[in-house]
C-alpha cells in the first residue's frame, strides 16, 4: 500500500470517528463506555442465580459451634418486583406517655404484621396419633458448656459435671420429642461454650428464619428481618458475656429497645415454639434435693426490670414489653414439674408445689417464646447425683420433658 493511499485511509477513519462522537454527544448515540466501568456486572442477577466468585452464606463452624446462616444481600428466592417494605407501627418510643415511678409501656398491639397463628386447638385432637407434635418445634437450652464447667462433684476422668449431665439430659429429650414428631433445636449439641446472649440469639434465629419466609410469601421485603438476624448472627460470633465485648447485642439495655421489640412481635406470632432451659442446683447444704422450675410473666419482667431502673430517670430508659403469654409459661412450668415428679418420683418439688415460681433469669426475660428453666435436681445431693449421673436417670428426665410437652399441647388443663 502506497503511503499516499494509506493517509487517505486514515483520513476516512478521522473522518467517521468524528460523526460517531458528534451523534453521540447529541444522544443519537450511547455514550462509549470508560474505564473499568467497562468490566463491571450489573449488580441484579435472576432468581436464584448466584456469582461465580460469590461465597456460599453457609459457613463450616468449628466443633461445638452453631452454624449460623445470614441473609443475602440480593433476592435469591422471589423477584422484587411489586413487593412493597414490611410494615413497621407505633414503634417510637417517644410518642409513649412518660412513666412516673416506672418504665414506659409499649403497646400490647403487634408493631410488625402478623404473618403466623399456630392453630393449637389442632393438637388437642391428635391424641392418638403416631406424630402428635408434628409442627411444633422445641428448643432445647442445655447451660455451660466448654470452658464453663458448672458443678463438679469429684475429680479425674470420673468426675461429674454439670455440663456434661445437662447435655446428656437434652439429648436424652430430644430423642423422645422427635418419637412424638416434635422438631427439635438444640443450642448446643457438643461440649461448647456459648455465651448466654449468644443462646438467646441462636433460639431468636428459629422465628425470624420462618418469618422472613412468611414475610416474602406475603409480598413484603424482608429487609427489616435481615437486618435482626445479622445482629443476631454478630452476637453468636462475638460470643461473649461481658458489656464491653459487644456480644451482648440488642440484649444489653434495661427495657426494650424498638428493634428488640420488633423481635419480641415476631417472637410472639409462634405459640409452636416452646424454648426450655435446663441448669442443675448446687448447695453447701447437701440435704437440698429435689427439682424447681422457674418462669417469668409479663407482670414479674416489668417489676424486674422496673427495679433495674430505681432511683434514676424512667425517660432514660427503654419501655417495658408486655405482649408475654403468661398463662403459658406459667402452665410450661408445672406441667415440667409435675410429668418430672410422675416419670422420676425421686425428684419431687424441692418446694412441695406443682406450680413453678418466678425468678429473674435473663434467657426467660430475653426472649419471648412460652418458655420455662429445668432445674431436675441437685448435683451435691447424694440421692439426686446417683440420678442425675445415670444414662437410665437422664432418660427418665428426658422422657419427662418430652410427656410435659405433649401434654401442653395435646392436653392442656384448660
Amino acid at each position: 500500500m502506497t503511503a499516499k493511499k494509506s493517509a487517505r485511509n486514515v483520513f476516512i477513519l478521522l473522518i467517521i470517528s468524528g460523526v460517531l462522537l458528534l451523534l453521540s454527544f447529541v444522544d443519537v448515540l450511547p455514550s462509549p463506555v470508560c474505564g473499568a466501568k467497562r468490566f463491571q456486572i450489573d449488580s441484579t442477577l435472576p432468581d436464584g442465580v448466584k456469582r461465580p466468585d460469590a461465597q456460599s452464606d453457609e459457613s463450616k463452624p468449628d466443633d461445638g459451634q452453631i452454624s449460623q446462616s445470614t441473609p443475602s444481600d440480593e433476592p435469591s428466592d422471589t423477584t422484587l418486583v411489586g413487593k412493597i417494605e414490611l410494615p413497621v407501627v407505633d414503634n417510637d418510643p417517644d410518642q409513649l406517655p412518660p412513666g412516673v415511678e416506672a418504665l414506659r409501656t409499649w403497646p400490647a398491639t403487634l408493631s410488625v404484621p402478623k404473618l403466623h397463628e399456630a392453630n393449637l386447638d389442632e393438637y388437642k385432637t391428635r391424641a392418638a396419633s403416631a406424630q402428635p407434635l408434628k409442627g411444633v418445634t422445641v428448643i432445647l437450652d442445655a447451660s455451660r458448656g466448654g470452658e464453663e464447667t458448672g458443678a463438679v462433684w469429684g475429680s479425674g476422668e470420673g468426675a461429674l459435671t454439670e455440663k456434661a449431665i445437662l447435655l446428656g439430659i437434652a439429648t436424652e429429650a430430644e430423642k423422645a420429642l422427635t418419637k412424638f414428631g416434635a422438631t427439635v433445636v438444640l443450642t448446643r449439641t457438643t461440649d461448647a461454650f456459648h455465651s448466654l446472649f449468644a443462646r438467646v440469639a441462636i433460639a431468636a434465629d428459629v422465628a425470624l428464619i420462618r418469618y422472613r419466609e412468611a414475610a416474602d410469601e406475603a409480598g413484603y421485603l424482608t429487609s427489616v428481618v435481615d437486618n435482626l438476624r445479622l445482629l443476631m448472627g454478630d452476637v453468636i460470633r462475638i460470643n461473649q458475656n461481658s458489656p464491653a465485648s459487644g456480644g451482648r447485642g440488642l440484649f444489653g439495655s434495661i427495657g426494650t429497645s424498638p428493634q428488640l421489640r420488633i423481635l419480641y412481635d415476631i417472637e410472639a406470632q409462634y405459640s409452636d415454639i416452646v424454648l426450655i432451659n435446663l441448669s442443675l442446683g448446687n448447695d453447701s447444704d447437701t440435704s437440698r434435693r429435689g427439682s424447681n422450675v422457674y418462669y417469668m410473666s409479663a407482670d414479674f419482667v416489668a417489676s424486674t426490670n422496673n427495679g433495674y431502673a430505681v432511683d434514676c430517670d424512667p425517660k432514660d430508659f427503654y419501655p417495658n414489653y408486655t405482649n408475654i403469654d403468661s398463662t403459658g409459661r406459667a402452665a410450661l412450668a408445672e406441667l415440667l414439674k409435675t410429668n418430672l415428679a410422675r416419670m422420676v418420683p425421686s425428684f419431687k418439688p424441692e418446694n412441695g408445689l406443682d406450680a413453678g415460681e418466678e425468678k429473674d433469669l435473663a434467657l426467660l426475660r430475653l426472649t419471648n417464646y412460652v418458655s420455662a428453666s429445668l432445674v431436675p435436681g441437685y448435683l451435691s445431693n447424694d440421692w439426686d447425683r446417683t440420678i442425675l449421673g445415670s444414662e437410665q436417670g437422664r432418660a427418665g428426665i428426658g422422657q419427662a420433658i418430652a410427656n410435659a410437652v405433649f401434654q401442653y399441647f395435646i392436653a392442656p388443663s384448660s
